[in-house]
């Protein structure tokens, strides 16, 4: 594998920056990257002095990528398309690249009319003992914040609604006793503080950046952003042949949820609405975490793992995870590498000849003190390129993850760069 360190990628492969950023800093989403990746890949892989591309991100989470290709709409014309399937991610992503059609005055008129005009004490709690008990925000707090979503969807269906809706949203972790801290929600505490306020704020900065934005970026494109499956690609009609480049970072093989740490959001949005309805949405996501179910494996995919230079990655780690205290984790293994062939098989067809798939990975630590073993998934990524009929380009280290074994050169995160020859 042509693998090399890129120190310079390091902040490229983190969101830090992005909250700072209009737009971006809409929804803190700590899952993402950089604002600057696609900018940088574009001048890196020679791709920023053709006229147009049409771009694609599989999984698209809150719109990185998309946004990114709506400000270097200036100088090169580019159609991005996202898929995301967590519907309340999906709806922050959609939010998001709808800044054009907002009005920043009308966003401030319809909030501040909202907050004067409704009242919490009529409207039932969604059935998660996380809201009906208090426990991670309380019972008034979330009446409010509802009675408020409510308002807002009465009040009519627009761009400039939606942004209220997301401001909203993005008030939730605020105004609760919890902080999201990487794979789980952590009961903190918190000084106390008023829900009107905490909107008023959200959605000045939301109309502020719109203003911004409008002015700096004038007739930026829309793309479009679709609620599916990022693992099934054909199915959401994105033709053969007919992408330039795709930059996506799917989950990581690290044993997280993302419908558990964005639970509070989806609920209370009204997203989900009973417990069974939940755990399908759970289950229905990349299996990169033990909530899922593990189909019946495909003959062509068994037979690939059982041979060559993936035997010798995976082999390892799948006897290591047969015991019964492990067996939930052989099965999150068989299943990430399955999502990963799936996906890089999807990609490669709606590719066109000598297009580009860039993947964002990290490389995960299991095991405990002990006995510890490391995911290497950007390997995983690159030898199943190859089994589809990529080429790669490099396997390219931004950074080296600060944890124990940290001497581990596998523990780290890296931008795998596929190309269709």
């Amino acid at each position: 594998m042509p693998v090399e360190s890129l120190p310079g990628f390091e902040r490229l492969v983190v969101p830090g920056a992005n909250e700072r950023l209009p737009v971006h800093r809409w929804f803190r989403f700590k899952e993402g990257f950089s604002a600057d990746l696609l900018k940088t890949l574009l001048e890196s892989l020679e791709l920023s002095g053709r006229k147009s591309l049409r771009i694609l991100d599989p999984f698209c989470g809150v719109g990185t990528t998309l946004l990114s290709a709506q400000e270097l709409s200036k100088s090169i014309a580019i159609t991005a398309l996202g898929i995301e399937r967590n519907p309340f991610i999906h709806s922050v992503a959609q939010t998001k690249v709808r800044w054009p059609e907002m009005n920043p005055d009308t966003i401030m008129e319809i909030g501040k009319k909202i907050l004067k005009a409704s009242r919490s004490s009529v409207v039932e709690i969604p059935r998660l003992s996380s809201l009906t008990t208090g426990r991670c925000m309380s019972r008034h707090l979330a009446g409010r914040l509802l009675s408020v979503r409510d308002a807002v969807r009465s009040d009519g269906v627009s761009a400039n609604h939606d942004a209220l809706i997301l401001g909203l949203a993005s008030s939730v972790e605020q105004l609760s006793k919890i902080r999201k801290d990487g794979r789980a929600l952590r009961i903190v505490t918190k000084s106390r503080q008023t829900a009107n306020d905490v909107l008023l704020d959200r959605w000045r900065e939301i109309a502020s950046d719109v203003r911004f934005m409008q002015q700096t970026v004038p007739n930026a494109p829309i793309p479009t952003v679709i609620l599916g499956d990022g693992r099934s690609i054909a199915d959401h009609e994105v033709g053969e042949s007919s992408i330039d480049l795709i930059l996506t970072s799917p989950p990581y093989p690290n044993n997280i949820d993302y419908s558990e740490v964005y639970k509070l959001e989806l609920w209370l949005l009204g997203f989900v609405n009973d417990q069974k309805e939940f755990l399908q949405l759970r289950r229905s996501t990349f299996r990169s975490h033990p909530t899922i179910l593990l189909p019946q494996l495909p003959d062509d995919f068994s037979a690939l793992i059982a041979k060559g230079t993936l035997r010798d990655v995976l082999g390892p780690i799948l006897r290591r995870t047969q015991s019964s205290s492990e067996r939930y984790r052989h099965r999150v293994i068989l299943g990430y590498a399955l999502d990963l062939w799936m996906t890089l098989r999807q990609q490669f067809r709606c590719l066109r000849r000598n297009g580009v798939a860039v993947f964002v990975v990290g490389n995960s630590l299991h095991g405990g003190k002990h006995l510890p073993y490391v995911i290497p998934t950007d390997l995983l990524v690159s030898i199943l390129g190859c089994a589809v009929g990529f080429e790669v380009d490099r396997v390219a280290i931004a950074r080296n993850f600060r944890r124990r074994l940290s001497g581990n050169h596998f523990l780290r995160e890296s931008v795998v760069v596929l190309r269709k020859e």
